[in-house]
């Protein structure tokens, strides 16, 4: 599989601090960034690949130790031996919603610490992972349009989707990894796609994007450059005032042009194998 991507987060023009984490393909960042990165994750095409956002809670304590906390986390379970399937990867989320609780039991500032994820586990021989828990969004794209492949973690008020600004945003989550004082299990969302033919480009975003801007709007900024479309979408996202943190990895797939085998234990400083 042929990898590439374009990654960005910063922290909008109100919030005075960013508490969205992104991670590509092992390469964490918090920092806010002036220009989209390009990323490409083709070089050895027998590892297994990961790209996630991560969206600290605001308004909560350490949001940005959160989110940083949850990308440490799975990067660190993916470099154990460990088969890649639906059940694993819902038993690693439901692992770092566990140890954020534990965290923040330890430290008075860490109180009630949480937040959303998405992202995607992109395996060697096709399978893309899909997981989600919270509001940060996974959308695939097809010709000109996206379509959405999560579903947020909120209740779905009156008109639901006509107006994300006024009724999406206001609204509270169901779930999200830590953010809890009292701990109760969560039951992430994880699902999976197979790469067979042409590449398969993905948009992931944090609500600082889809609570600002309609899909509509998200569509029209599309360019055959997946760096100009992220320049466009955060300039939307900008124009209609930025409230949040914003955060846009956009990763194309391809399938390899050639068989290849599969190791039983890649080598290549990550340790799952293909379920």
């Amino acid at each position: 599989m042929k990898v590439d991507c374009v990654a960005f987060t910063h922290n909008g023009l109100v919030r005075p601090k960013n508490e969205d984490s992104i991670l590509c393909d092992g390469w964490v960042r918090n920092q806010p960034m002036s220009e989209p990165a390009p990323f490409s994750a083709g070089s050895d095409p027998s590892g297994i690949r990961v790209f996630a956002i991560a969206d600290g809670l605001g308004g909560h304590s350490s949001g940005d130790v959160a989110s940083q906390f949850v990308l440490s986390r799975i990067c660190a379970a993916i470099a154990e031996p460990t088969e890649v399937s639906q059940l694993s990867l819902t038993q690693m989320l439901q692992g770092v919603h566990r140890a954020l609780f534990e965290i923040s039991g330890t430290v008075s500032s860490y109180r009630g610490m949480g937040a959303t994820v998405a992202g995607l586990v992109i395996c060697p021989r096709g399978a893309v992972y899909l997981f989600h828990v919270g509001d940060s969004r996974i959308y695939r794209r097809e010709d000109r349009f996206f379509q959405l492949l999560t579903k947020d973690d909120r209740p779905e008020p009156a008109g639901y989707g006509e107006n994300v600004q006024s009724s999406h945003a206001q609204s509270s989550l169901l779930q999200c990894l830590g953010g809890v004082t009292e701990f109760s299990q969560i039951a992430p969302h994880v699902a999976r796609l197979d790469i067979l033919d042409g590449p398969e480009t993905f948009l992931l975003c944090s609500d600082g994007v889809s609570d600002m801007i309609s899909q509509d709007e998200m569509e029209e900024s599309m360019s055959d450059s997946h760096e100009t479309t992220v320049r466009t979408l955060f300039g939307r996202v900008r124009n209609a005032g930025a409230r949040d943190n914003v955060s846009i990895i956009i990763v194309e797939v391809s399938p390899s042009s050639g068989p290849q085998e599969m190791p039983v234990v890649p080598t290549s400083g990550t340790g799952l194998t293909e379920g």
